[in-house]
């Protein structure tokens, strides 16, 4: 008895004495309020549009840059990238015999987001990410204090030939004025990688 009781002391007493609204009543008000539209039913299933698919690439209008001119840009910058990180990696991280911070709060960084930006521009990404993941790995390794440590030293010169071919498979060579000179459809990683 105790428990039957608890039980019913438990349940609102107001939900059981007052009564349920009536929707439908509100839903014909409301058909005459917007102009006696007919609402669908729930069993009707809405037929959706099928849009074509769209490549990822960027438009432009007229007078703007267009994505080739944008990645090639992109790639310019981050060739300049690849290069100081290749020079910071064969000075191990020490100018004038001082360890630099540069390279993972700075350069590293500057890589990553220029990667991460010229992704969805280009049909094959894969280098970009390449780039990114190479920085990832370096980053926690070009800190002040793991350089101070000189726990490194000996895997920064791997870095940077790894920073160098990045440069190449990016750029097609390894002749730092062929950065200066971007021209359109020039940068295209996807280009170069079918030339190899």
């Amino acid at each position: 008895m105790a428990i039957v009781s608890e039980v019913i002391n438990r349940i609102p007493v107001e939900r059981l004495l007052s009564r349920t609204p009536d929707n439908k009543k509100r839903l014909e008000e409301l058909q005459e309020i917007l102009g006696g539209a007919e609402p669908k039913k729930a069993t009707e299933t809405a037929q959706v549009e099928e849009r074509p698919q769209r490549r990822i690439h960027l438009e432009h209008k007229e007078g703007e840059l267009s994505t080739e001119e944008t990645v090639a840009y992109q790639n310019r910058e981050i060739g300049k990238l690849l290069i100081r990180m290749e020079g910071h990696c064969t000075q191990k991280f020490r100018l004038f015999g001082k360890i630099c911070d540069c390279g993972a709060q700075k350069h590293l960084l500057d890589l990553e987001s220029l990667c991460e930006e010229t992704v969805p521009m280009v049909d094959n990404p894969n280098i970009y990410y390449d780039g990114i993941e190479l920085g990832k790995e370096l980053s926690p390794k070009c800190q002040p204090e793991a350089v101070a440590t000189l726990k490194y030293d000996n895997e920064f010169p791997g870095y940077a030939r790894q920073y160098r071919n990045l440069r190449k498979r990016l750029i097609g060579s390894l002749d730092p004025t062929e950065i200066e000179k971007p021209e359109p459809g020039q940068y295209f990683p996807e280009e170069v990688e079918a030339n190899e």
